[in-house]
């Protein structure tokens, strides 16, 4: 897996045996982080995890002692890419059942009893977070076995094109300093015929061939033995002869060397590296990759002894396996020149005249063609007549006395909200003023009876008062419209109960355009509308007015009203425009059809207009003078 891939990926969580709530939790506070899977069971736990490649199993409290650890188990069988994390947090009072996982470092947490919602969160958390560092680290090795790989296939390619014993020497021993990272490279061909290691001058063409017994030092070794080395310091082992293995060696260098095997498992040459003191020693990896290069370069070395047995064989050179001159082609390169670029004068002509005519076309367009500039913003239809009406306190609905569409006279009652502590207390003060009442019957005389008729009389009007407000009643003829309350509904003061619709006015476009254009925005303008949801069915209008502020957000969506205000979205300061639709219909697809309150369009208003050749350039503003507003430049 690539670093990209695991840092973009999610890790998956599987939670097995644990309670709804604890799972709600995690799925509410991890989401982002975690895709999290449930499972009820072992069974489908196990089915999950080999469906889906799981990097945290947690089992909880449902599923506890000798079965988590089995569950566990047979996890472990599964195989997955990094190393899946493991936690028990229920796992029963005997810990010594996971003994076994502990020592292994199978398990990330254990714990007896069942943990809080918030340490389970932060468990997962934590074992997410080791699972993405055994990922990355994964990623790199990978990332590093690629890079290997291409540089391999570089030097291969390269080994592929050589046909000089020499030159394949040569290469060979470059692809050891750069696969081997060491400081000097060697490459020696071993010739059976002679027990000679031969290395065809590594330090260049004009250095002098070396050649060495195959009896002597740790090259030679590699031959008989067929096996690779790698040795600390180079002085120290006894098998070190320094014509043979290093020249230019001190004896405290690091040394490595490998056999390049045949098909039949005969050495045709030792690849050797050297590392000077400090370097780091050579490992097993480092003779895994100098081996690698061994097997890619065999096939060249393998054709090197097959072209030397042939010509000993005949005394004729032999051909290799490609020709000597195809692969001098490809190393020089193509050095002949081509011939002259021959060009026909008719097709000049033509190109010239094609040319100059988009040019000139270019220039009328630039100078004739407009750049138009709208102001655009969402619009809203609105029927006219509409009334609507809210509750002036709060209360609970206790009867909805009319139906959408049904039409009504003035004063009709609409809605009753509940009402018996105000009753009661109106019946309350009745009582109380017939009583005194009566005491100022029978006694005209007396004063305290006045004053407690006149202050009942007052609360009396006040109770009729309140027990009115718990009445919704229609305050003109006309037609019930979009009821939005139910018995038993609590409403607060305010709040939108019913629309009554009167009359049959034209119904008017409110639409919110930028607030930065209201200098150029005038009442008399085109303003073109179109309903969402019906595509092209343009409604061109007038615009009748212009609002003389430029309001914020919120105050915009207060003018329009709560029953529409949440479908609008504005980003910025707004100015109100309105036009009127000469019809309560319009045309769709070729069906005339009804415009209802609060449906929703775009509004465009053309504000101004310049030539493309003033936008390109616009000093020359001054000698166009535009008419800012009219839409002429």
């Amino acid at each position: 897996m690539r670093r990209s891939e695991i840092r973009d990926s999610t890790p998956i969580a599987l939670l097995a045996g644990f309670d709804g709530e604890s799972v709600e939790a995690c799925l509410r506070l991890l989401g982002p982080e975690l895709h999290l899977l449930v499972a009820d069971s072992e069974g489908e736990a196990l089915r999950l995890l080999k469906a889906q490649p799981v990097a945290v199993l947690a089992v909880g409290a449902a599923i506890s002692g000798e079965r988590a650890r089995r569950l566990v188990e047979d996890a472990e069988a599964i195989p997955a890419g990094p190393e899946r994390v493991n936690l028990v947090l229920a796992g029963g009072p005997d810990p010594t059942l996971f003994q076994d996982l502990i020592d292994r470092d199978r398990l990330f947490y254990l714990s007896q009893e069942p943990v809080p919602s918030a340490d389970l969160i932060a468990l997962l958390r934590g074992a997410a977070g080791r699972w993405r560092a055994a990922a990355l680290q994964g990623g790199e090795e990978e990332r590093q076995r690629i890079v290997f790989s291409r540089r391999l296939l570089s030097h291969t390619q390269v080994l592929a094109t050589q046909s000089r014993p020499s030159a394949v020497a040569r290469a060979a021993a470059e692809a050891v300093e750069d696969l081997g990272e060491a400081e000097r490279g060697y490459c020696l061909i071993y010739e059976l015929g002679s027990e000679t290691l031969w290395d065809g001058g590594m330090g260049g063409e004009d250095q002098e061939e070396r050649r060495e017994t195959a009896a002597v030092g740790l090259v030679s070794f590699v031959v008989r033995t067929g096996q690779p080395l790698a040795v600390d310091r180079i002085g120290r082992d006894p098998r070190f002869d320094r014509d043979a293995d290093d020249p230019h060696a001190t004896g405290e260098e690091r040394f490595a060397a490998v056999p390049v095997l045949g098909s039949d498992g005969a050495v045709l040459a030792v690849l050797a590296a050297v590392r000077p003191p400090e370097g780091k020693p050579f490992g097993d990896e480092d003779l895994d990759h100098l081996t690698r290069l061994a097997e890619a370069a065999a096939p060249a070395f393998a054709q090197l002894r097959l072209a030397a047995a042939e010509k000993n064989t005949s005394g004729l050179p032999a051909p290799g396996l490609f020709r000597e001159e195809a692969v001098e082609h490809h190393q020089v390169g193509l050095r002949s020149e081509g011939d002259l670029l021959r060009v026909d004068p008719g097709w000049m002509r033509w190109t010239y005249r094609l040319l100059l005519a988009v040019m000139v076309a270019s220039v009328l367009f630039c100078i004739l063609a407009k750049v138009r500039e709208y102001a655009s913003g969402p619009a809203v239809v609105r029927l006219g007549g509409r009334t609507d009406l809210t509750a002036t306190a709060d209360g609970t609905v206790t009867d909805v006395g009319v139906t959408t569409g049904q039409t009504v006279e003035a004063g009709r009652l609409l809605v009753r909200f509940y009402g018996a502590r105000e009753a009661a207390e109106l019946n309350r003060i009745d009582h109380e003023f017939e009583l005194q009442l009566i005491n100022r019957l029978r006694d005209p005389a007396d004063r305290s009876a006045e004053q407690s008729l006149l202050s009942l009389r007052a609360q009396r009007e006040l109770a009729r008062a309140n027990l009115a407000e718990r009445e919704v009643r229609s305050p003109a003829a006309g037609v019930v419209s979009d009821i939005r309350v139910r018995p038993g509904q609590h409403i607060a003061p305010g709040q939108s109960l019913l629309s009554l619709v009167r009359g049959q006015e034209h119904p008017q476009v409110i639409a919110l355009l930028p607030g930065e254009f209201r200098p150029l925005l005038k009442p008399g303008m085109p303003l073109r509308l179109e309903v969402q949801g019906y595509r092209y069915a343009y409604q061109h209008l007038v615009v009748e007015s212009v609002g003389d502020e430029v309001v914020g957000p919120a105050e915009a969506r207060r003018a329009l009203g709560d029953e529409i205000a949440d479908a609008v979205q504005l980003t910025g300061p707004v100015v109100r425009v309105t036009a009127r639709l000469a019809s309560n219909t319009f045309e769709s697809d070729g069906r005339v059809r009804r415009f209802h309150d609060g449906m929703w369009g775009t509004a465009e208003v053309r504000i101004r207009s310049e030539r493309v050749l003033v936008a390109l350039v616009p000093a020359l503003k001054a000698l166009f003078q535009p008419q800012e507003g009219t839409g002429d430049a």
